[in-house]
């Protein structure tokens, strides 16, 4: 549930704040899900075999380690979930046909469409859904282990903590499951979407360790033929359970290799040489790439909504976060707005904008209150008193992933710090191997190996809602009021319930304010929201760095990708963090 690993003093203050704010309101506006399709009066047709390039290594297809951004996406091109959000954020039901909630919001219902079957053939029904459920809720693993069993090791991960509300699951009928809460939760469509990542697998893949982690077995337009690391192939699954308007057997395309490709300039290479018929870019430390992908008039793109937040996690497990000093003198030193300037603009065009809360003004939470300006003076005071509390000078590793980029992100940040007179260092890890570290599976967590970096950047924070939000800032999501799972299951879990915790704070006032906003039904619970917000920002538990923004590029001979048609009606959103939706996406030379 993370994303690849990117990190975003000023010489004077107004000077640099001016200066980016200039650069952006010069800039090329990049609108939401903006999207560019050279030929696009052609029709589609079947066929094809197409070569994508990705930035992020696909180092399972089972449960954990956790895949982020553009690596997910290859994991949805062969299996779906439940629920699916349509272009304004809400949620609509994909392989289930219906959905309905109790009054006290305790009792959820879902009846599935009924004729779905897995590229194996087996068929998605109340028994199937009630089997994942209880995979991702950890029931299996939990089950296994207490009789010694290692059977389902495999499906313990982090799903595991992010479904702590979840008390029971049963089939009411065939093709009908009721979830049952520990707490009243109105989001809990958003804990089942859990930002595209959580799917529907065969039985068979959740049984087999090997078909999971090698291949699962998914729903989806198309199924998994070879799976390493840095290469995937998809190829067509014949069976698939949709059609396009006119009738036609989806999806269009019959195979889809997708080739981890770290370097975004080899990237942009890849598109232009035509090794590569599309390929995914991120704006932290990309853009040069972006713009000229949408400069070229050989290529078509698509872009996402700026509605992802990106923040730094100061880890209050370890030093020097672990003193409240040492966060407030970091916040004060944070220069977003000059990170913006040398990080998201290219030729004056800048991708992203430059944060005024953690979240962005269309979220429920967004709060400018509390919110900390850079202030070299404030930072340099809380830098003694930090000094004066510990006899340590305040210093702080950053983390970039292997790719140059990366690099020059974590290397603008340090001069930022260093201005402020913060002294830091760098580790370079990839990305795939730091997902996993910050965010432990079970048997991870429960042996105490929790997130390990200071400063950890990463994205989290996303959308209109809290779904994938209030998770991650719970200091232990199974010690919530109300629920009773360490009592009814196992004792294990309040252990495991810290591994979503990144930022590894036992701060019992945020609990509160968190434990309260999340259990609320009533008018309200948006207040309580931005509540949580302001104790966020003015305590510096995260800090934000610009918004982040994703583009696709394609070959000029691809079609279909600037619209994701849902099974219920209506449109999805056509491009996030983990790229498109390959379903209706064709050749047309």
């Amino acid at each position: 549930m993370s994303t690849r690993a990117t990190t975003k003093s000023r010489a004077i203050k107004r000077a640099a704040v001016f200066a980016a704010v200039a650069i952006a309101s010069a800039s090329v506006p990049f609108a939401a899900n903006a999207a560019r399709v050279p030929n696009a009066a052609a029709k589609p047709k079947q066929g094809g075999d197409i070569t994508v390039g990705i930035f992020d290594q696909v180092l399972t297809t089972c449960y954990t380690p956790n895949v982020p951004n553009s690596a997910l996406g290859v994991l949805k091109s062969v299996m779906e979930g439940l629920v699916e959000k349509k272009e304004d954020g809400t949620f609509v039901p994909f392989l289930a046909e219906s959905f309905s909630n109790s009054a006290d919001f305790k009792t959820w219902t879902i009846k599935l469409r009924s004729g779905i079957k897995y590229s194996n053939g087996e068929d998605l029904n109340a028994a199937n859904v009630v089997l994942n459920l209880n995979a991702l809720a950890g029931n299996l693993y939990l089950a296994a282990s207490a009789k010694k069993s290692t059977a389902y090791d495999h499906t313990a991960g982090s799903g595991i903590p992010f479904t702590a509300n979840l008390k029971s699951v049963t089939a009411v009928d065939a093709m009908t499951v009721q979830m049952d809460l520990w707490t009243a939760q109105v989001d809990w469509l958003d804990t089942l979407y859990a930002s595209g990542r959580f799917f529907m697998r065969s039985s068979s893949s959740i049984a087999s360790k090997d078909e999971c982690v090698g291949g699962s077995v998914g729903t989806g337009p198309f199924k998994f033929e070879k799976v390493s690391a840095t290469e995937v192939k998809v190829v067509r699954n014949p069976n698939y359970w949709r059609k396009d308007a006119s009738g036609t057997q989806l999806p269009y395309l019959n195979s889809i290799t997708f080739k981890y490709v770290e370097q975004p300039t080899q990237r942009l290479n890849g598109l232009k040489s035509g090794s590569l018929d599309a390929a995914q870019f991120a704006s932290a430390g990309e853009v040069k790439q972006i713009v000229s992908v949408r400069e070229s008039s050989k290529l078509g793109s698509i872009d996402s909504a700026d509605s992802f937040y990106p923040t730094f996690w100061l880890n209050q497990g370890i030093e020097p976060f672990n003193n409240k000093n040492a966060r407030l003198a970091f916040a004060h030193a944070w220069d977003a707005a000059t990170y913006y300037k040398l990080r998201n603009c290219f030729k004056g065009k800048c991708v992203g904008n430059i944060p005024t809360s953690i979240v962005g003004p269309k979220n429920v939470m967004y709060n400018k209150a509390g919110y900390l300006k850079t202030d070299i003076k404030k930072s340099q005071q809380y830098q003694k008193a930090y000094r004066d509390e510990t006899g340590k000078d305040l210093t702080v590793e950053l983390t970039a992933t292997m790719s140059a980029e990366s690099l020059a992100n974590a290397k603008a940040v340090q001069q930022i710090l260093k201005k402020a007179g913060i002294a830091s260092t760098i580790n370079q890890e990839d990305g795939a191997t730091q997902v996993a570290k910050a965010f432990p599976g079970a048997a991870a967590a429960a042996s105490g190996k929790l997130n390990p970096y200071q400063a950890y950047p990463v994205l989290l924070f996303e959308g209109t809602g809290t779904g994938f939000i209030l998770p991650f800032i719970s200091p232990n999501v199974f010690k919530e009021p109300g629920n009773l799972s360490t009592t009814v299951k196992t004792p294990l879990l309040a252990v495991v319930g810290m591994a979503l915790n990144v930022t590894r704070h036992a701060d019992t006032a945020l609990a509160s304010l968190v434990w309260d906003a999340k259990a609320d039904i009533t008018s309200a619970r948006p207040t309580k929201l931005k509540a949580v917000t302001k104790y966020l920002q003015e305590n510096a538990v995260v800090v934000p760095t610009p918004t982040l923004a994703y583009t696709f590029g394609f070959s000029s001979k691809l079609q279909g990708y600037s619209k994701f048609k849902l099974a219920s009606g209506g449109l999805g959103i056509p491009m996030t963090n983990a790229g498109i939706n390959w379903t209706g996406v064709y050749v047309t030379k």
